[in-house]
């Protein structure tokens, strides 16, 4: 299996995506290089890194639909993913699929509809280990009282997208 790696910048912030020969295996901002490394080696110990010409080539449509999200011109990706992890973040990421655009839900919310209203905090751990920033939308979690909470792309990153999606908070 080859994984395609690219790396580019949007917004003056550095990106980093990783797929297949078919779906979006990884995406996050900033130094996430070394991240990047410990999920290929943990998931697909197997893979050969490809980067430079090819891999922009695959990804360039993935690049351009974030360009679009970050443009208010895009509301809803369909990636095919493939998310690796354990059957719970699974589950709690195919919940955050499922949160609407435009629309924060609380980790609280999360761990309910998970079945198990007193997960909260393995939410947050499930939540915070999302492999696919943005796409799978982790940034429309919030405290239960309305405020921030962490982000594995900065407070910063999580206030732009909150602000993308005209989304409410207490700061």
């Amino acid at each position: 299996m080859k994984v395609y790696i690219t790396h580019f910048l949007l917004n003056d912030t550095d990106f980093i995506i990783a797929s297949n020969a078919s779906d979006v295996i990884y995406l996050a901002n900033d130094d996430t290089m070394e991240y990047l490394n410990r999920h290929i080696e943990r998931f697909y110990s197997e893979a050969v890194k490809v980067t430079g010409y090819e891999a922009d080539q695959l990804n360039a449509h993935f690049i351009e639909d974030l360009r679009l999200y970050f443009k208010g011109e895009l509301k809803q990706f369909n990636w095919p993913l493939n998310l690796a992890g354990t059957d719970f973040q699974k589950k709690i990421w195919s919940s955050l699929c499922n949160i609407p655009y435009g629309k924060a839900v609380t980790y609280s919310e999360i761990a309910s509809l998970s079945g198990n209203k007193q997960a909260v905090r393995a939410v947050g751990g499930a939540v915070g280990a999302n492999p696919v920033m943005i796409v799978v939308p982790c940034h429309r979690v919030i405290g239960k009282n309305g405020e921030l909470t962490g982000f594995s792309g900065g407070l910063d990153m999580k206030r732009t997208l909150l602000a993308i999606e005209n989304i409410k908070y207490i700061k």
